[in-house]
């Protein structure tokens, strides 16, 4: 965490994080505050080759998937202030997540625990990235099966792709108990189960 004095507050960013974000934030921020964001899903519906996969072996990270209003994806907010910050933060979030993750930015509302509101920037990918892969089957357990057995098999200049979904699901489950990713939560079991029987 950056403290921040005599820089310019008049430059905000608020950044959602849902990801790798949660733990690996590169950019300075003023203040980082539990909350949820309204109409998404987490999923692992985009490969990667570069973070954690290659271009051979492309492994599988988490993307938003808009879904109905009622439902959540917890995560953190991060306060970036001041203009030197704001552009850093910008220029590293760019490098990681557009051209090395095939993600887009977009804006949506930010629902912190005590009830405050505001908008905040957020990466994820659409159907329209080549590196989108979306479910395999309509069913669930189909989808989780197949994810697994391409995460377990993968690994990138970050670690393995492993790594990234439990380190993602125990962090979501130590620091947003209220959180019920059905996907995350099957994927992380699968991809554990899945390491116990090859080694």
């Amino acid at each position: 965490m950056s403290s921040h004095d005599n820089v310019d507050e008049g430059e905000r960013l608020e950044i959602f994080g849902y990801g790798s974000l949660l733990w690996k934030h590169d950019f300075k921020f003023s203040v980082k505050e539990n909350g949820y964001i309204v109409g998404f899903q987490r999923k692992f519906w985009q490969q990667n080759k570069t973070h954690r996969g290659t271009p051979e072996k492309p492994g599988r990270v988490a993307i938003l998937h808009e879904s109905h209003d009622e439902d959540k994806v917890w995560g953190i907010k991060f306060s970036v202030v001041g203009s030197t910050d704001v552009q850093e933060a910008r220029e590293k979030l760019n490098i990681r997540e557009t051209v090395l993750g095939g993600y887009i930015s977009t804006y949506t509302t930010f629902y912190s625990e005590t009830g405050v509101q505001c908008s905040v920037l957020v990466f994820t990918a659409t159907n329209e990235n080549d590196l989108y892969v979306g479910p395999i089957s309509s069913n669930m357990d189909e989808d989780i099966e197949y994810i697994a057995e391409q995460v377990i098999r993968s690994c990138g200049f970050a670690g393995t792709n492993a790594e990234y979904v439990i380190k993602l699901a125990d962090f979501v489950r130590n620091n947003f108990p209220q959180e019920n990713d059905e996907h995350l939560f099957l994927l992380d079991k699968s991809v554990k189960e899945k390491m116990e029987e090859n080694q």
